[in-house]
């Protein structure tokens, strides 16, 4: 089948949504899905080595198959199956095929507080010249947020439906073993124990920044890996601004089937 030429995302977003959206994909893509600074690249390892069945790191990075950026789709055909794709787009415009066929997506939500921490100094990292209290204004509780808003995005996730495993990055920060082996039932993967430990192990924090250097086939040397914490929210939100945030939020997400509460203490 011939895909169509495609224009990067900032030159042409009705065009690269529309692909994306009509891409046919195939039966066994596992998508994984996650606002910003949600943990993408961390489950994107962790998926890689479950669906190998192996602990070794992928010298590939997760932006060989970002549905939003990646150069032509049709390097996307080249991809041997199962092929793990990844996209920060909210569910409406996940590739309609893999939608109606209930094909598998790996959904990663991280507590809000720190993943604005963390895309806050993203942006910084590429030379954006911003203060906390203009991101908070513009980027946290604002119009001028990306994907339309953390809290939008969730929203559009608020289902119910059996091809979607939702994977909470504190939780698999604190229990990565238990996690993991979720994933690899969802995935419909055996491993032995041994191997699931071994994966925490190789994908804990330190191991992955490093293999970013050391493994990874990138042009760019840019760690995506900050600090992989939480609860360092605390040390940017001045006490009115997390109020302002946790009414907003309230207002928004009280009837969403998110955790009940998400670990911010």
């Amino acid at each position: 089948m011939e895909l169509p030429e495609m224009k990067p995302l900032k030159e042409d977003v009705e065009g690269r949504l529309n692909a994306i959206r009509n891409l046919e994909g195939r039966p066994n893509d596992v998508i994984i899905a996650a606002f910003p600074r949600s943990g993408t690249h961390w489950v994107w390892e962790i998926t890689s080595m479950l669906l190998k069945q192996q602990d070794d790191y992928t010298q590939k990075t997760k932006e060989t198959a970002f549905l939003e950026f990646v150069d032509d789709f049709c390097e996307l055909e080249k991809m041997p199956s199962p092929r793990i794709l990844n996209t920060h787009l909210p569910y409406r415009w996940l590739p309609r095929s893999h939608v109606e066929n209930k094909r598998k997506v790996i959904h990663v939500i991280r507590n809000p507080k720190d993943m604005f921490v963390s895309f806050y100094y993203f942006q910084k990292n590429f030379g954006i010249e911003l203060e906390w209290n203009t991101f908070f204004e513009n980027s946290v509780i604002g119009q001028n947020v990306s994907y339309g808003g953390w809290l939008g995005y969730e929203r559009s996730f608020n289902r119910d439906d059996e091809n979607i495993h939702v994977t909470y990055y504190e939780d698999l920060k604190l229990k990565p073993v238990e996690e993991i082996r979720l994933l690899a039932k969802f995935l419909e993967v055996k491993c032995t124990d041994t191997l699931l430990e071994s994966i925490a192990h190789k994908c804990g924090f330190d191991n992955l920044k490093k293999a970013h250097y050391t493994v990874k086939k990138t042009e760019s040397k840019m760690s995506h890996y900050r600090k992989g914490k939480f609860r360092y929210w605390k040390n940017h939100f001045t006490v009115a601004q997390n109020e302002e945030f946790d009414r907003l939020f309230q207002r928004k997400m009280a009837d969403l089937k998110l955790k009940s509460k998400f670990l911010y203490e």
